[in-house]
């Protein structure tokens, strides 16, 4: 999962994708999440990205902030982004060469998402309603993205 900041969307999205593949029962499936900046490297979740998570029932409190480096690339198979900017940075850092993971936006695996909305807006210095709009929206593709590994063969 990434973000820009790796305090808001991703450690979100990590937090419900750990959870839902968890409640799944598909062991092996890691889910991490980084930021494609590194200004809020080590750094904790912001406290209203946490706030809403726990609103909801999610696990939240234990995250570090970090940024991808293309050593993280060559481990993952799949990279979900929250917005086109960061897919883009992230596919730049990637390169074409072998072993690039699979690149997407998270909303790629929302059922209901509408072609030109599928990004999940920032909510970062906005009020608790922005954080709670951006839950709702990793949740779905969330929701989506574990439904689709549980029917996948392994």
């Amino acid at each position: 999962m990434v973000c820009l900041g790796n305090i808001c969307r991703s450690p979100m999205a990590e937090a419900v994708a750990s959870a839902m593949v968890e409640q799944a029962g598909l062991a092996g499936v890691v889910v991490e999440s980084f930021g494609t900046a590194g200004y809020h490297a080590g750094e904790r979740a912001d406290p209203q990205a946490d706030a809403a998570l726990r609103r909801r029932g999610w696990p939240a409190g234990t995250h570090r902030a970090r940024q991808i480096r293309p050593a993280d690339l060559v481990a993952l198979d799949l990279v979900l982004c929250a917005d086109r900017a960061n897919l883009a940075a992230v596919q730049r850092l990637a390169g074409t060469g072998a072993g690039r993971p699979t690149i997407e936006l998270l909303r790629s695996y929302d059922p209901d998402v509408i072609p030109g909305d599928d990004e999940i807006p920032d909510p970062w210095g906005g009020t608790d309603a922005d954080f709670d709009r951006a839950l709702d929206l990793i949740e779905q593709a969330c929701r989506g993205l574990v439904g689709q590994l549980a029917s996948s063969p392994r």
